[in-house]
């Protein structure tokens, strides 16, 4: 029944330098029933948080479960494309329900697919007046950095270091 101590650096305090061993002297002198009782209350208190783990692992669990019920169920999307994003794909018809594009009015037969021309949603007027509106041109902006930078090079001065080199003849 010893009990066991943990040794770091330096194998202890002053007191263990002093007198080596001075605790396990102690602990050999001890009655039998407080050596039983320190190490039952270290071994409680390490076995007293497994038991709060437990618990509240126990209420974390049950959260977990209850936390699958929130996910949306795919029963209920709405198989459709917001007016956002057909305004974005060019797809966007503007009219009645049943008037689709080009004259179509969705029967058999007189129908029109607007998905055939996704990846020119504009027209060349239509993009030449987006092209009017740009705020900001990478290329240009990449240039102008590298003109400030090279600017900044040219106009300051520069430490130059000469070293004389003397001719090893020309000392003596």
């Amino acid at each position: 029944m010893r009990q066991a101590r943990i040794l770091r650096a330096g194998g202890g305090g002053m007191a263990d330098k002093m007198f080596p061993g001075y605790k396990d002297k102690i602990w050999a002198a001890l009655p039998q029933a407080i050596k039983e009782s320190k190490v039952k209350g270290a071994n409680n208190a390490f076995e007293s948080h497994i038991a709060q783990h437990k618990s509240w692992q126990g209420y974390l669990l049950a959260f977990k479960e209850t936390e699958k019920n929130f996910v949306p169920s795919q029963k209920f999307r709405k198989p459709a494309v917001d007016w956002r994003r057909q305004m974005e794909r060019g797809t966007m018809h503007y009219g009645r329900w049943y008037e689709g594009p080009n004259g179509s009015d969705y029967r058999p037969g007189n129908t029109h697919d607007r998905l055939l021309d996704v990846k020119a949603p504009f027209t060349d007027a239509e993009w030449a007046e987006r092209k009017e509106y740009r705020s900001f041109d990478l290329m240009k902006f990449g240039y102008m950095c590298l003109g400030i930078f090279l600017a900044y090079r040219v106009t300051n001065e520069w430490p130059v270091v000469w070293c004389e080199e003397t001719d090893p003849e020309s000392d003596h």
